[in-house]
């Protein structure tokens, strides 16, 4: 699965975890 900037995704893990957000920077 690729993620590109722009997309928007669910965050599972972390303090967001169950937020939903734009991606605004692709890790490589």
């Amino acid at each position: 699965m690729n993620i590109k900037k722009g997309d928007t995704v669910l965050i599972i893990t972390g303090k967001d975890r169950g937020k939903q957000g734009t991606v605004s920077r692709a890790m490589p």
